[in-house]
């Protein structure tokens, strides 16, 4: 039961992020999209603002797309990183390094006197 449970934790845990990610490419198209359309209008009237939202979800899917490639790619190689973690590799130094305990300075005894 605990293993089962674990397993689906494990498959499911790492969703979050990806479920972010993957609505930004709608977000960016939506956003371009009304920034094109008022642009647009402003500047040429109601042509111009056929135009301007045509042009700024065009210019969103390419912008989100490309920001859903660069983050997509920082969270693999975090972790990549995270996978390969550095081992402690004592110099030779360290290794051939004679070691005193304070044991073998004590009286075996335990008096101070």
């Amino acid at each position: 039961m605990a293993d089962s449970a674990k397993g689906d934790q494990s498959g499911l845990g790492g969703a979050g992020k990806y479920l972010a990610v993957a609505s930004e490419l709608p977000c960016t198209v939506v956003a371009m999209l009304f920034a094109g359309q008022i642009v647009g209008s402003s500047m040429w009237g109601l042509q111009g603002g056929t135009w301007g939202a045509i042009i700024g979800t065009v210019a969103g899917f390419i912008l989100g797309a490309y920001g859903v490639y660069v983050t997509l790619g920082y969270f693999e190689r975090m972790e990549r990183d995270a996978r390969v973690k550095q081992k402690y590799m004592p110099t030779p130094e360290e290794i051939a390094e004679d070691v005193l305990f304070s044991l073998d300075d004590e009286d075996p005894g335990g008096s101070t006197s």
